[in-house]
């Protein structure tokens, strides 16, 4: 594979990043279970192997990335020969002292390639230099690649929202710490 160059996106690349392959294949999910008991809710996720792999569309639409480009504090694209194969967006707005990964995205024929390790890696570098001490990912309940993606680079689970997305699927939060871990 040719070298993978990431940086910052620009509108151009709206047009080729909004017909990338947004769904994912998967065999697993993270299954939600909640048990009241005596005025207490008990809330657990397991890991659940489907029967089957189903193909699971993507929580937020596409095509939406035109009216919200300029509102993410960074989108860091990835390329290859210059054509872009994969996408990440970061805001610094929501929460103090977070940087929050909205979307990952690598177009179905480069996945598994390492692409979106290095955008997480840059995601990390990113926050880093503006001295934010934490990034946190969101991904849906559905979406187990990128939670093994999370936890491939050290993000920890940290809670869930239910109908977070427009989908209404779960969406789960996974928190890196970037303190502890300043030259790891």
């Amino acid at each position: 594979m040719e070298r993978l160059l990431i940086r910052k996106g620009v509108r151009p690349d709206i047009e080729v990043v909004k017909n990338f392959d947004h769904s994912i294949k998967t065999n697993r999910v993270w299954q939600m279970q909640q048990s009241p008991n005596n005025g207490e809710i008990t809330t657990r996720f397991l890991e659940t192997q489907l029967p089957r792999e189903m193909r699971v569309l993507y929580p937020r639409s596409p095509e939406s990335l035109e009216n919200f480009w300029g509102d993410f504090s960074a989108v860091l694209v990835g390329c290859l020969d210059q054509a872009p194969v994969g996408y990440l967006t970061i805001n610094a707005y929501f929460a103090p002292e977070i940087a929050w990964i909205k979307d990952i995205v690598v177009d179905e024929i480069w996945r598994e390639k390492g692409i979106a390790s290095s955008l997480i890696e840059k995601a990390i570098g990113w926050a880093k230099e503006r001295q934010l001490p934490r990034l946190m990912m969101e991904v849906s309940s559905k979406n187990y690649p990128a939670i093994s993606l999370a936890k491939k680079h050290k993000f920890d689970y940290s809670g869930f929202n239910d109908s977070f997305f427009g989908n209404r699927d779960i969406a789960l939060f996974f928190t890196r710490d970037l303190t502890s871990r300043i030259n790891g």
